[in-house]
């Protein structure tokens, strides 16, 4: 027996279906999850994207941890970063928990498109990784940079004051210059 209603209630269940996932996309991906530190309220959507300047943030970080304490979270539209400003904190965290956090996070853009995980920088450790670094070391210790790098900055050094007394109109070419030149040439 019907009782009245222009449409079947499968139909109604969908349409609450749907203005349920709607409202969860909105209020749900600004909420900040119980096991993360306090911080600044947020916004549905964006989170604390709003609250964070475009200059100057250390300034806004350095007021909410003197309201939140030495390890704060943020939510930065559907990511979270957390942040630590106590020195002691970031001690124990390097000191005992290495192993924990010393890996990069996943990024498919640098490391699966740009770099085919490829480069140093944007590798997760390993045995690729751990060869990699030991030939930077190999070749950016100390020694070696006295002897070699330090004499080619020195004289690159040299040449750009050598571009600035010569062509002061390219004031901005100059340290260009400088810096592409160390770069290649290391």
């Amino acid at each position: 027996m019907a009782f009245g209603l222009p449409f079947s209630p499968p139909w109604y269940l969908y349409v609450s279906l749907f203005v349920f996932c709607i409202l969860y996309i909105l209020i749900f991906p600004g909420r900040r999850a119980k096991n993360l530190p306090p911080g600044p309220p947020t916004l549905p959507i964006i989170g604390n994207l709003h609250q964070i300047p475009k200059s100057g943030a250390h300034f806004k970080f350095t007021e909410w941890a003197q309201q939140y304490g030495g390890i704060f979270s943020l939510k930065l539209g559907s990511s979270t970063a957390v942040v630590i400003t106590d020195r002691s904190l970031v001690k124990a965290l390097i000191d005992k928990k290495s192993a924990i956090y010393s890996n990069r996070p996943a990024s498919y853009v640098s490391h699966d498109l740009i770099t085919r995980s490829d480069h140093t920088l944007v590798m997760s450790q390993g045995d690729k990784w751990r060869k990699f670094r030991k030939l930077t070391h190999q070749h950016f210790n100390e020694g070696k940079c006295e002897k070699q790098h330090l004499r080619l900055q020195n004289a690159e050094a040299v040449q750009m004051m050598r571009d600035f007394m010569v062509a002061p109109e390219d004031l901005m070419q100059h340290p260009k210059r400088y810096s592409n030149s160390i770069i290649m040439a290391t």
